[in-house]
């Protein structure tokens, strides 16, 4: 039987103290790269597909996830299974409207290729999966994410069906860093701020008391980077903010606070009930629209049909994670603001101000 962590009864891990080697895949990506910082001072082998990565003591191999062996010829593929005794699977498709098979070939396929590699290594398998792997559908609304959703539920599969030791970990709505907010890519959440800068979110059709799960970047990665540290070798855990997520209303008046900070004049959007406006406002309010306009408001309520589908606090695994020494969760007032902050400097927000006061 595996040893027991203190605090965690029940989660076994695997045996060794030595320096551990781990390939981690997705490190273009928001959540991968932000476990490649935190991976510092693991022998790190990053399995990369497009994207190079340009961080000291790291080695790079490039593959394809989605193609038998990785990609790799039989000779590095044996090489590497000899070296790596952990692999972190970031890797993932994670755009809602694909329809080119990428979603298949990538969560689904390039998941099982993965797996099929840990077992190879003898490698504890840990993957990134979402807290969102049950969302369905809302009438028209949120059909867009279900192939996403199907795809992560499927890959999950594969990893509980794989025979090797494996740790699931589902993230909610990945934001930037709590403190800096730096993000590798900005997100679904950053459209949505985009669109209420611009003056083009009047109306929100939830409740404003629903919670907007979400979880800086670090968190994660310290969460994930954790668990690879104490040799966990099974079980599944909800990376989400849970019972002190914010609700609706609060995000948005964080967004609203920081756009007026900068100079931005926005006013908080007017919530009304889901029926109504898909009955009354929806139609004349989107007809009226132009074209272009019309498809970013739609995809901002993909955007939170998606993410606040149930209205329910979403499960979470923090506190658990707290026995191996896994960060608590930031202030999300706060890790918010900086991430809005972050993304309102690279988008120009403020500039203007910054060079008048620099003249004056």
């Amino acid at each position: 039987m595996p040893a027991q962590i203190a605090g965690l009864q029940g989660i076994g891990r695997v045996p060794g103290t030595g320096r551990r080697t781990v390939l981690l895949t997705g490190t273009s990506g928001v959540v991968g790269r932000a476990v490649l910082r935190r991976l510092r001072g693991f022998d790190v082998l990053c399995l990369v597909h497009r994207s190079p990565v340009c961080e000291p003591d790291v080695t790079t191999v490039r593959g394809d996830i989605a193609e038998p062996m990785l990609g790799l010829d039989e000779r590095v593929y044996a090489d590497l299974a000899a070296r790596v005794d952990a692999v972190v699977h970031c890797a993932a498709v994670t755009e809602f409207n694909r329809t080119d098979g990428s979603l298949e070939a990538t969560n689904v396929a390039g998941t099982g290729q993965v797996a099929a590699f840990a077992a190879a290594a003898g490698a504890v398998l840990y993957h990134v999966s979402t807290a969102f792997v049950g969302t369905t559908a809302d009438g028209d609304r949120g059909r867009t994410a279900i192939g996403y959703a199907a795809s992560k539920a499927a890959a999950e599969e594969i990893v509980r069906s794989s025979g090797v030791p494996y740790v699931i970990f589902r993230p909610s709505v990945v934001i930037g860093d709590s403190d800096t907010g730096e993000i590798a890519a900005f997100q679904g959440l950053h459209q949505v701020v985009a669109g209420l800068f611009a003056g083009i979110v009047p109306i929100i059709p939830f409740d404003p008391a629903w919670p907007i799960d979400f979880v800086p970047a670090d968190v994660v990665a310290d969460a994930i980077g954790c668990v690879v540290e104490n040799r966990v070798s099974e079980g599944e855990f909800w990376i989400t903010a849970g019972e002190a997520a914010l609700r609706l209303d609060e995000g948005f008046a964080v967004a609203v606070e920081v756009a007026r900070s900068l100079g931005v004049s926005v006013d908080m959007p007017r919530f009304v009930p889901p029926e109504m406006f898909d009955r009354l406002i929806g139609p004349v309010f989107l007809d009226a629209l132009p074209a272009k306009i019309r498809r970013n408001v739609l995809r901002m309520l993909e955007f939170f049909t998606t993410y606040l589908h149930s209205g329910q606090a979403k499960p979470s695994s923090l506190d658990r994670l707290a026995a191996l020494g896994a960060r608590p969760l930031p202030d999300p007032r706060e890790s918010l603001r900086n991430s809005l902050r972050y993304w309102a400097a690279q988008k120009g927000y403020g500039q203007a101000e910054t060079e008048t006061e620099k003249a004056a």
